[in-house]
């Protein structure tokens, strides 16, 4: 009896963390600060916007990418502004890091420049 709850116990366990190794690739890195290679447009386009601030409003971000697209970011709770305390302007550079989830880019944070 203890053998078999001991089994279920781990299996429980594994089953737990399973989803959040996978969740850890899916949203790419958590980044509090401007990255060099930013300056060379290196990065990884799968989980980072690059661009200028075009409009700033609550939960909303509108950026000018360097080849000219614009794109409007929705913002959710949680997503972080750095440095803290920051507000986006228009002109200000921005690196938004996220995921893309059906088409649609998911910010979980802004780092200015």
């Amino acid at each position: 009896m203890l053998t078999a709850f001991a089994a279920l116990a781990l299996i429980a366990g594994l089953s737990a963390t399973a989803p959040i190794a996978a969740s850890a690739q899916e949203y790419g890195r958590v980044y509090t600060t401007w990255q060099p290679q930013w300056d060379r447009f290196q990065y990884d386009r799968r989980h980072v916007i690059l661009g200028e601030v075009v409009r700033f409003r609550p939960y909303r971000v509108t950026v000018r990418r360097p080849g000219g697209d614009i794109d409007t970011i929705d913002l959710k709770n949680g997503t972080t502004i750095r440095p803290l305390g920051a507000t986006p302007q228009r002109g200000d550079r921005v690196a938004v890091y996220g995921y893309y989830s059906n088409g649609t880019f998911i910010a979980n944070g802004l780092v200015l420049r």
